[in-house]
């Protein structure tokens, strides 16, 4: 199976081509619409690597942050 991306619009209920397209009559295709990422998405991760890098704070460095891991990571 081959895969083309094509722009439409969506108007009066039907997805209608920017262009045109070379399909015959009636064919099935699959429509794949892309949604904006919520707010606060972080598909790196890096903000969830910086909050936990922050709960060591005044420990870091101290060894006291290995000692007392489980109270950081879990916020007990």
């Amino acid at each position: 199976m081959m895969t083309t991306a094509v722009k439409a619009i969506y108007e009066d209920g039907v997805f209608k081509p920017e262009e045109p397209v070379q399909l015959e009559e009636r064919t099935e295709v699959e429509v794949l619409i892309p949604t904006p990422a919520p707010a606060g998405h972080d598909p790196t991760g890096w903000k969830a690597m910086r909050e936990f890098i922050g709960l060591a704070g005044e420990n870091a460095g101290s060894g006291k942050a290995s000692e007392d891991h489980d109270a950081l990571i879990y916020r007990r």
